[in-house]
């Protein structure tokens, strides 16, 4: 009888909470909004932004003056049978955020724009940086036959993150930050 009234708390417990804790998840999970792919001669670009990338654990740390960094993928392929497309791109940039806590500054750097580096003293400012994605060149527009369909796949992730030795007692939930968004897609006809 013990067994039996546990055995139907348990089953209660489980199928109860379990709907909380995947709608938590979804509204926790990153993801990639507002992607565009379009024609701007010469080349073809894409705009987008990553939601929901940065939690509050992620903000503390990164105060702190541990670096993060985001790996963005993009992928071109002709339109087709998911085994049969012809992939005609495969590139991947990042975005890195450090804290100067001498300085008081968040430094960005984008990998689309190399030589340049972002530094504000708004925490804001360097969150919409690092989500944020304009105008990347995809590939050359003259590189693509006319009158053909394409599909344009976007991902985001953060990178592992390295520590020395030693802080990785003191910042042990760093492996608490790690997302990976689903790809996002968008098709045009060029």
């Amino acid at each position: 009888m013990r067994q039996a009234f546990f055995f139907a708390a348990l089953f209660t417990a489980i199928f109860c909470t379990a709907p909380v804790g995947t709608e938590a998840l979804a509204r926790n999970k990153a993801d990639i909004a507002d992607l565009a792919v379009y024609p701007d001669p010469p080349n073809l670009k894409v705009r987008f932004r990553i939601d929901n990338c940065f939690n509050d654990e992620m903000m503390e740390a990164i105060k702190s003056g541990v670096p993060a960094v985001f790996r963005i993928l993009v992928v071109l392929e002709k339109e087709g049978l998911p085994l049969l497309r012809d992939r005609l791109v495969d590139v991947s940039f990042e975005h890195s955020i450090r804290y100067d806590t001498l300085h008081g500054q968040y430094h960005v750097k984008l990998t689309e724009h190399p030589s340049t580096t972002l530094t504000t003293k708004d925490f804001e400012k360097a969150k919409k940086w690092m989500s944020e994605v304009e105008d990347v060149p995809v590939i050359p527009l003259w590189r693509l036959p006319k009158g053909q369909e394409y599909q344009v796949r976007v991902k985001a992730e953060l990178s592992k993150v390295q520590l020395p030795f030693f802080l990785r007692y003191v910042f042990f939930f760093v492996s608490l930050w790690d997302f990976e968004t689903d790809w996002a897609q968008a098709s045009f006809v060029h």
